[in-house]
This record gives C-alpha cells, sequence and structure tokens, in this order.
C-alpha cells in the first residue's frame, strides 16, 4: 500500500507501554491513542448489522479501516472493497497492508444457514480458512465473530471455554468450523487469532427477521406478538456497541490463540422481552410451538475475556431496548 507508514516498531512500543509491569496483562487503564492511530484493519462482513457497529467504533478510536464485503459498507470514513469471503485471491489482496482482519463475515441468518447449510459451510468454513491464508500472507493477526451457540446443550453451567463444543445446527456448526479453523491457523501456521464467542447481539439496525424486530414491528402495527415456546428461554443479549468495543481492544491486544466468551452478565428471557416491548406498544401476546432447531438456554461465564482483555458489557438492557425502538421510530 503506497505511502504507508512502517507500523511494526511502533505498534510493539505502544503494547509494551499499556502491559502491566512483571505480567502478561493488560493495564486496562492505559491509553490506547498512539496504538490505534498506527493501526490498519480490515473488516469482513462490514455491510451487516454488526460489522457497521464494529466499524464505527474502530473509527472511533483512531483507526484506518477498510471494508470487505459483498456489497458497500456505506462508510464515507472507511474504504470500500466489494468481495466475497470464497474469493480466497482477492481476499487475500485486499489484507495486504493491514495489521488486523477483523472477521465478521458469514452466513449468520440461522434460517438461512438452516435452508442452505451448503452456503453456510462454504462462506462460514472455508470462507474463514481463505481469512487464515489472507492474514498469514499480509502478517496480520486476526479477531472472528464466533458465537456462544456453539456450545450446544450445556453439560454444566455457567458455560465457560472450556465447556465442550456440540452444536447441532447448520449455523453454530459451520460458525464452530470457522473458529476451529483460524486457531488451527495460529497454532500450525503462527497466525495470530483471537475468537469472540459472542452472546446474542441486539442493536440497532437488526436485520427485519430477528426476535426484536419482529417483536417490535408487529407490536407497532398492532398485530399481536407471538412467543415461541413458553417464553421462559433465557439470552445474555449482548448490546452491539460492547460487542465492537470487544473487537476494539482484542485488535489491540497480544492475545491469540483463544477463544473468549463475550457476553453480558445478566440473562433475559423471551417472554420479559416481549413485555418490555407490549409496555411501549401495547398489543396482545399470544403463545405458540417452540421454534424447531432452537439453542439450549444457558448461563454462559464471561470471566476469562475480563480477565484476559478487561471488556465486560456495559449497556444495560432496558437502556439499549429502549434505544433500539427509538432508532425504529426514527426510521419512520
Amino acid at each position: 500500500m503506497p505511502g504507508r507508514p512502517n507500523c511494526s516498531g511502533r505498534l510493539a512500543a505502544c503494547r509494551a507501554r499499556v502491559l502491566a509491569p512483571n505480567t502478561d496483562h493488560w493495564n486496562h487503564v492505559a491509553v490506547f491513542d498512539t496504538l490505534g492511530e498506527c493501526m490498519r484493519i480490515l473488516v469482513t462482513g462490514a455491510a451487516g448489522f454488526l460489522g457497521r457497529h464494529v466499524v464505527r467504533r474502530l473509527i472511533n478510536d483512531g483507526m484506518t479501516v477498510t471494508t470487505y464485503d459483498l456489497v458497500d459498507a456505506g462508510t464515507l470514513e472507511a474504504r470500500s472493497i466489494s468481495g466475497d469471503l470464497r474469493d480466497a485471491e482477492k481476499l487475500a489482496t485486499a489484507a495486504i497492508g493491514h495489521d488486523v482482519i477483523c472477521h465478521i463475515g458469514a452466513v449468520g441468518d440461522v434460517y438461512l444457514a438452516a435452508e442452505q447449510p451448503n452456503l453456510a459451510a462454504e462462506v462460514n468454513g472455508t470462507g474463514s480458512a481463505n481469512v487464515a491464508a489472507a492474514a498469514e500472507k499480509a502478517g496480520a493477526r486476526v479477531v472472528y465473530a464466533s458465537t456462544w451457540e456453539v456450545y450446544g446443550e450445556p453439560r454444566y453451567e455457567p458455560l465457560d471455554e472450556a465447556h465442550p463444543c456440540d452444536p447441532d445446527h447448520p449455523y453454530n456448526i459451520t460458525k464452530l468450523a470457522g473458529e476451529r479453523l483460524l486457531l488451527a491457523a495460529d497454532r500450525l501456521r503462527g497466525v495470530p487469532v483471537v475468537a469472540l464467542r459472542l452472546g446474542t447481539a441486539y442493536g440497532s439496525g437488526l436485520r427485519p427477521n430477528s426476535v426484536f424486530r419482529i417483536f417490535v414491528d408487529r407490536a407497532r402495527r398492532g398485530d399481536p406478538i407471538t412467543i415461541q415456546g413458553d417464553g421462559t428461554q433465557g439470552r445474555q443479549f449482548t448490546h452491539a456497541s460492547d460487542i465492537a468495543r470487544a473487537f476494539s481492544m482484542a485488535c489491540r491486544s497480544d492475545v491469540h490463540g483463544v477463544a473468549l466468551n463475550t457476553v453480558a452478565p445478566d440473562s433475559t428471557s423471551i417472554k420479559e422481552l416481549a413485555e418490555r416491548v407490549v409496555a411501549r406498544y401495547p398489543t396482545e401476546l399470544t403463545f405458540g410451538d417452540p421454534r424447531p432447531g432452537d439453542v439450549p438456554p444457558a448461563t454462559v461465564s464471561a470471566a476469562r475475556i475480563a480477565n484476559v482483555l478487561g471488556w465486560k458489557a456495559e449497556m444495560p438492557f432496558s437502556q439499549g431496548l429502549a434505544d433500539l425502538m427509538d432508532a425504529v421510530e426514527a426510521e419512520g
């Protein structure tokens, strides 16, 4: 990349300054401005819901961002490359000159993954292998958007990173495949990788078939909200702004070769979510059959990421949901 500064020495020096003396842990009160302004980040899946939040956070933290997605991410502050994760050559070319690849691009729609498992395998599996190869060629580290759903049926709770992974749906099976391919590249080929096993994300810009948008959109129209099952199933809904902050922190960390649960501490049942929406937009609540293939509820521990990166979720669910409903109203 013409005119790109040689950042390797500065990055090493900045990282050394923010490590606590005589430890391998981050000094979490350190200021990262000098490090951030030198970093160049490639973000896959940048045009999607979560990708947009991550791009915005990285730019606000002073990093130079390039987006890589099937469509233009529409961010004026970032250079945009249109490309497919399955196009290994184009992806490798796009990665040259970057310090980190934030790999968010995926078949993230569980319904689409169920309907087209071959596509999910190609994008989430082969696409992640292509990211590993691109990172190796560019000398970049990778921060991967994994999911807490890789654990499957809980054998004990809270789920920590040592819990066995036993996914049973094309979405979480292929997301785990991507995670393991990337961590194998860390172990076998020296590509630094950290996988963030994300909680169920929410925030502005959610796709229309997400449970949040379904509930809000139906309630705003005065249509009944139907809860699949008895509604007691809980999720540790994690706001996109908190997830974006985790990505930014992971970009500037030397930690690699690990998966980290990245979840908010509190669990909210689907019934409570529906009741909060109905409190703002009064409508009828009904109950239907459970959704086939729904992930079993479980309590997930985020103790490891708090220790390793100093991250914890900050957005209260009540505030995050109110902000989401405000954003939907602003859309018209």
